[in-house]
């Protein structure tokens, strides 16, 4: 017989705030959904000590349950306290208490919605950039985070590839051209994983969905299960006409050294967003190619803008 109580017979949850010696939970009750929401390693260098969760005010305006797993430090959530914590909430039902339950997060917090997937199986995973692990037995070729990398990994939770597959659905969002990132990416290989491709987007993926009117109904639809690979490469069309985009192509044309398209792209670039940015870009690449005296033309054009644009900022006549 099952004895778990109806979710329409149990009592109205209330908030509530649980502190530990490096992470905080912070729980604001509203509907069926439940977002699990974690840091980021940029939000856990600040100070602000009531700090709400990432995306807290879009969740709660959805009218979503929220949990935040704040962090105190950059740790990617290695605290056994926090691990301990959260195993006893979902020991307790709380997890099993919602419709529907949804991770997310983005780099450090993305690595965490997916290595906490086992805590509520059946849940949705909405994973931007995420490290699947720091554990250097596992990704000896991984650079970045140096300070997560030196936290303790032997321990619950340390292989977001392995805890994301007791999940329904993961929703993977990263830049192939980003190396590490895609490498991480890599390492997912279950049957529930959703590889939504961002192409020369670079690690922020979030602020760039964001600038391109999606990031909302990216959440909506892939918490719901209804996200598609065609809707959203319709979307990504938007991409070509933010400069970020065109930076990060860039810095993959310059990693592989393809000088003469770099070059190009730079050129059109500047064209497109008058930016000096691209000039100056523009210019590298074809120093790179060995064109010097063409580079340092380029080089005296972004001078003279650069000496014009100070005159006419300090309201000096223009004496050119």
């Amino acid at each position: 017989m099952d004895l778990t109580p109806s979710r329409n017979t149990l009592p109205r949850l209330k908030d509530f705030e649980t502190v530990l010696p490096k992470n905080r939970l912070s729980f604001t009750a509203g509907g069926p959904m439940l977002v699990v929401s974690f840091d980021n390693a940029v939000a856990a260098k600040s100070a602000a000590p009531n700090r709400l969760p990432w995306g807290h005010k879009f969740f709660t305006g959805e009218g979503h349950s929220v949990l935040g797993v704040l962090a105190g430090q950059a740790d990617w959530f290695r605290n056994p306290a926090l691990h301990k914590e959260l195993l006893a909430l979902r020991d307790r039902g709380f997890f099993q208490q919602f419709e529907q339950v949804v991770m997310t997060g983005t780099s450090m917090g993305g690595f965490g919605a997916a290595a906490f997937a086992s805590l509520a199986p059946g849940c949705r995973v909405i994973s931007y950039t995420p490290q699947s692990t720091l554990r250097a037995d596992l990704v000896p070729w991984e650079t970045n985070h140096g300070k997560g990398r030196r936290q303790r990994w032997d321990g619950l939770f340390s292989d977001a590839a392995v805890e994301s597959r007791e999940a329904a659905e993961v929703y993977l969002f990263y830049d192939p051209f980003n190396t590490e990132d895609r490498r991480h990416a890599d390492r997912f290989t279950g049957a529930n994983i959703r590889r939504l491709r961002s192409p020369f987007l670079g690690h922020g993926l979030p602020e760039a969905f964001a600038a391109m009117g999606i990031l909302k109904d990216i959440f909506r639809k892939a918490s719901t299960g209804t996200l598609d690979n065609a809707w959203f490469a319709t979307q990504m069309r938007a991409r070509k006409s933010m400069p970020k985009y065109h930076k990060e192509m860039l810095r993959a044309l310059a990693t592989h050294r393809h000088l003469t398209a770099g070059a190009k792209v730079a050129r059109r670039a500047f064209e497109t967003f008058d930016d000096l940015f691209f000039a100056q870009r523009e210019a590298l690449f074809t120093a790179a190619t060995g064109d010097i005296l063409a580079a340092m033309a380029l080089l005296e054009i972004v001078e003279r803008a650069h000496r014009l644009s100070k005159r006419q900022t300090h309201g000096a006549p223009d004496a050119e």
